[in-house]
């Protein structure tokens, strides 16, 4: 492709995405939250300290994101968009013409999960018994119905989980619940994700689930039924849906039950680009490589969160993506780096925790010199 072409990336996490088209020659400009040092832009704008990186859910604000891509887009031919824009409540609405895959009105949208799920139950896909939540009787009511049930944002797409039991009603945790929320019912099983291109399947994906949050993939994942593929394409061309798109599920009784759509690019993007060994930029670009995406080999991805507030000292080295600068203060709970890798990854992942030092160690061995 041409070296004068320019693209835009923008979401909270533009790396893959930016450096694979870096590889297509483009001039690329970065509008992220995270700012990783592997990060090969020609043109980065980001919204976190990078020595220290306080809480996502504190700090983050997407709408500042927007408005610096909004001073950029008269720039670029193309805008390609990652995940934590356009997926909330307030977020604001641009219109731009330039998007590769869905326009930020359609992933508003799609993100409003209660009205998503409406649609899907209307439609007659199966979902899990859903119901808008907007006070604790509603939601003492609800667990008193299933027992046990799931806590999702309104908006939103992928994002945070939260499991509640009846047991759980008088503890603190639940003064803590931002009403309105949606309850689902409890489905006991594993998460997997199919994903697509336009109309066209790619993969299906077994989802890592940490603390209720997206921790990594297994791309492909090949023991699940194709019979699938037909729901999820029909509900693909329903909800008018382009470009990148993935679909995560359960199984319950061997049929799937929908639990989110991501209408943007995905997590999978990687591993996607690893096994198939192409450029997924190029493919989202122009359709016509997409018969060129075949999968080849299994790749494992791991998100690492740091167990305690932690320095890190990583070193750029195969298989670990998303590298914090040196001495770069992370707090618990909060990502560190991305881990990829056919094999040996736990090794790869200890090797990653022995790079980080705990923070109040780091603070006390200061004081004794």
């Amino acid at each position: 492709m041409s070296d004068n072409l320019k693209a835009l990336v923008v979401g909270i996490n533009t790396r893959s995405v930016v450096n694979s088209l870096k590889k297509l020659g483009f001039f690329v400009y970065s509008v992220s939250y995270y700012s990783p040092e592997d990060l090969n832009a020609d043109v980065k704008y980001y919204f976190i300290d990078p020595y220290n990186h306080g809480k996502l859910r504190e700090n983050y604000d997407e709408n500042k994101l927007i408005e610096k891509a909004d001073e950029l887009i008269d720039n670029v031919d193309y805008v390609f968009i990652t995940s934590g824009v356009f997926e909330s409540e307030n977020s604001k609405i641009s219109k731009w013409d330039k998007v590769v895959g869905n326009e930020p009105k359609k992933i508003k949208e799609i993100s409003n999960k209660f009205k998503t799920y409406k649609k899907l139950e209307k439609l007659g896909y199966n979902i899990p018994i859903t119901k808008k939540i907007n006070n604790k009787n509603q939601l003492y009511k609800f667990l008193e119905e299933f027992n046990c049930c799931i806590l999702k944002p309104i908006y939103g797409s992928g994002g945070y989980l939260l499991k509640l039991n009846l047991n759980d009603f008088k503890k603190e945790i639940i003064n803590k619940i931002k009403f309105p929320v949606i309850a689902q019912e409890f489905i006991e099983g594993k998460s997997f994700s199919a994903n697509f291109i336009d109309n066209k399947f790619i993969t299906f994906n077994k989802q890592i689930i940490i603390n209720g949050m997206y921790a990594g993939n297994l791309t492909p994942y090949l023991k699940l039924s194709h019979n699938y593929i037909n729901i999820f394409k029909d509900i693909i061309e329903v909800f008018e849906l382009k470009g990148m798109n993935g679909i995560d599920f359960l199984i319950r009784d061997n049929e799937p039950y929908i639990v989110d759509i991501n209408p943007r690019i995905l997590g999978t993007y990687e591993s996607i680009e690893m096994s198939s060994s192409k450029n997924l930029a190029r493919v989202l670009l122009d359709n016509k490589y997409l018969s060129e995406i075949r999968l080849k080999e299994r790749y494992i991805k791991r998100i690492l969160f740091a167990k305690e507030k932690i320095i890190t000292n990583i070193s750029k080295r195969d298989f670990v993506y998303d590298i914090p600068k040196k001495n770069a203060i992370i707090e618990k709970g909060e990502p560190i780096v991305t881990v990829i890798a056919k094999e040996n990854i736990k090794s790869i992942i200890n090797r990653v925790y022995k790079e980080c030092v705990e923070y109040e160690k780091r603070e006390e061995d200061k004081k004794n010199i």
